[in-house]
């Protein structure tokens, strides 16, 4: 069993996420409606992200992880 950390429950909203990978919100919007990155959705509408996803999707999708750095 997997103890989660604080870091790892903590959801962050799309301009946070962006923010924190360097690109555009635009380009996590395309993403997420292309399915090519994780994320949550909250209702119908409101999107939510996990670093820890977001860390392991940059980790295995090499030309997003120049957007990062």
């Amino acid at each position: 069993m997997q103890i989660a950390t604080q870091a790892d429950a903590e959801l962050w909203d799309i301009r946070r996420a962006a923010q924190y990978l360097g690109v555009s919100v635009a380009f996590l919007r395309k993403a997420v409606r292309l399915r090519q990155v994780p994320f949550a959705r909250v209702g119908s509408k409101i999107l939510r992200f996990r670093r820890s996803e977001l860390d392991r999707w940059v980790e295995e999708n090499p030309t997003c992880r120049e957007a990062k750095q």
